[in-house]
């Protein structure tokens, strides 16, 4: 394990040079001629002074670092243009430079990618923190949904979670600003902050007639990106998510459930998790591996640009291994579940994951200037398939009862980067619903992992639970 840290640190130190500059490019070159229309624009929309121009060099910055690193080939021009008729509109020598910038840039980035924006210094501030897995905010982890803020899950114990927000719960307004015409970025940014401090959210909720007023004060969050329990003999590993120390916390759950015996089996659920960091999931599943590919990126040519291979240490070695997903798996949490299905360590129940197969990477701008956050790459399984927009396809899919409404992926998104393949049909479709009559208290999706378990393999999991449903 140690070995393959190192690597991965060198590895993904030689990633981020290339990301910021290494790598050729194919178009043009962005010379001061192409960005003049923009920097013109920029200048006659906000006070002018030091800020004013320092900012706009930043735009020419900004652009040849996308150019440089993006994971397609950029259209610079088109992306000037975007930038130009935000600023078009704007009163002369109004606009305060960092905003306009940021708003500017922003809108142009947003053409790229959903993935791909400009954080000034206290977004980047929030962003380490989330990484770090403690931050002031609610405890409300989010989703966009036409032009809105879904709730997906309050936190257990979380602010969100005392005022009794609930799963489906719509944010119109966060204190006195539409939430209409934000993106989800800033939304968050906007629900984050430092505790003790109070913000109120308008809710719109299924069922109900008019709006609700909810109010609030932000906490500390501190996300547990690993908890585990134990089932009979099943040991159940929740990885909520990957920050910073979510390797070191997989460990200690796996060595403190093994003092009591080696496991019969192991429950790896990933629902929910929208990923984190690519040197997390990596260790991750190499935690589960003793060999093969992991993941390998690729970059705008298609070409390999790096890919990890698992080491020969393994924990639970021979222990029958199943990975719980659903559609809010997303991003690192996909490559894990992709990377032990398709080196056969694991099979995939659930439904079909969120599809976000795109890596991105912190570039800085300079002391007090903020980073940019640019998709570089899209990652693929050994089998060479990206899930990017497809998702990793479930081995035994389940359906969940009464699912009311369908579920925003990452192919629903405006401007996502195209994907190849679509994942292998399921060999075995079953009813959520029919897992649960024989675990009460667990949640279908869990129950169904250990109903299939207890039966041994697919055709006799589809059997036993079709079984149970008949009169």
């Amino acid at each position: 394990m140690n070995r393959l840290l190192h690597l991965l640190r060198s590895a993904a130190a030689a990633w981020l040079l290339a990301a910021a500059g290494a790598a050729p490019a194919a178009t043009p070159a962005v010379t001061d001629e192409m960005l003049a229309p923009l920097a013109a624009a920029y200048l006659r929309a906000v006070e002018p002074g030091e800020e004013a121009e320092r900012h706009r060099e930043l735009l020419g910055t900004v652009l040849r670092r996308v150019h440089r690193g993006f994971a397609r080939e950029v259209d610079v021009p088109a992306l000037i243009g975007v930038a130009v008729k935000v600023l078009e509109p704007m009163e002369p020598g109004a606009g305060e430079p960092g905003e306009v910038f940021k708003l500017a840039v922003n809108a142009a980035l947003a053409t790229l990618d959903p993935h791909s924006r400009y954080l000034d210094a206290e977004a980047l501030d929030a962003q380490r923190s989330a990484i770090r897995g403690s931050f002031g905010g609610l405890g409300l982890q989010v989703e966009m949904a036409d032009g809105l803020v879904r709730v997906v899950a309050p936190m257990p114990g979380s602010p969100a979670a005392r005022a009794g927000l609930r799963s489906g719960d719509l944010i119109v307004r966060i204190d006195h600003e539409p939430v209409q015409g934000m993106t989800l970025a800033e939304a968050v940014s906007r629900m984050r902050g430092e505790p003790g401090t109070s913000i109120e959210l308008m809710i719109r909720r299924g069922g109900q007639e008019g709006l609700l007023l909810v109010s609030l004060v932000r906490e500390v969050i501190r996300t547990e990106p690993v908890r585990w329990s134990m089932q009979g003999e099943v040991l159940v590993l929740r990885v909520a998510s990957f920050t910073a120390s979510t390797s070191t916390a997989l460990q200690k759950a796996v060595a403190e459930a093994s003092a009591r015996g080696t496991p019969r089996a192991v429950v790896l659920d990933l629902r929910g998790n929208g990923g984190g960091l690519l040197r997390q999931a990596v260790l991750t599943a190499d935690a589960f591996l003793a060999g093969g590919t992991i993941v390998s990126l690729r970059g705008r040519d298609g070409v390999i640009r790096r890919h990890w291979q698992a080491d020969a240490d393994e924990h639970l070695a021979g222990v029958p291994m199943v990975v719980l997903v659903d559609g809010h798996t997303a991003s690192a949490a996909e490559l894990v579940a992709a990377a032990l299905q398709e080196n056969g360590r694991a099979t995939v129940i659930g439904q079909r994951s969120f599809g976000k197969g795109s890596i991105q990477v912190l570039l800085s701008l300079g002391e007090g200037d903020g980073a940019l956050r640019l998709t570089t790459a899209l990652y693929h399984g050994p089998s060479g398939r990206t899930v990017q927009r497809t998702g990793v396809g479930p081995d035994v899919e389940l359906v969940p009862a009464g699912e009311g409404r369908s579920r925003r992926r990452e192919a629903d998104r405006a401007h996502a980067l195209p994907g190849v393949d679509e994942p292998a049909p399921p060999r075995a479709r079953v009813e959520e619903s029919g897992c649960a009559p024989a675990r009460k208290g667990l949640d279908p999706g869990l129950a169904c992992a250990l109903a299939f378990i207890d039966a041994g393999g697919i055709d006799a999991f589809a059997m036993a639970v079709e079984g149970a449903g008949t009169p």
